[in-house]
């Protein structure tokens, strides 16, 4: 396995044990920020507080996940995985990782909610 597929497998780990001290201390660097179309988080305070409360708050128990796709650089990772949830059904997670020192420095969150998803795709198809 590569260095990225190492980090985001142990990535998915903390997450899928709830070990957000864990994740914050061995992935998330002190100034790290967490941008997405809705907000912009800066520091590894509230990017705990986000992915341990507010986001699963908002999905639900997670029923499942799959990886579509995935790239990486000398110090980047990109993603889309397919979520399973309890409160939002099946969504796309796209995200983007800028590892610097072995943490993340920015966590780029590109998913939109299911609904905004199923809209763009039926424009498309429309145009089609």
């Amino acid at each position: 396995m590569s260095w990225g597929q190492d980090f985001l497998n142990e990535h998915v780990g903390y997450l899928q044990k709830g070990d957000f001290d864990g994740l914050m201390n061995a992935h998330y660097h002190e100034d790290a920020e967490l941008v997405t179309f809705e907000f912009t988080l800066k520091g590894k305070q509230a990017i705990k507080q986000y992915l341990s409360v507010d986001q699963p708050q908002k999905s639900g128990k997670i029923a499942g996940m799959t990886m579509d796709a995935y790239a990486e650089s000398d110090d980047v990772i990109i993603f889309t995985s397919s979520v399973n949830s309890a409160n939002l059904g099946v969504f796309i997670a796209r995200d983007a990782l800028y590892v610097k020192d072995g943490k993340v420095f920015r966590h780029i969150a590109l998913t939109l909610p299911p609904e905004a998803d199923k809209k763009i795709y039926d424009a498309m198809v429309k145009k089609s």
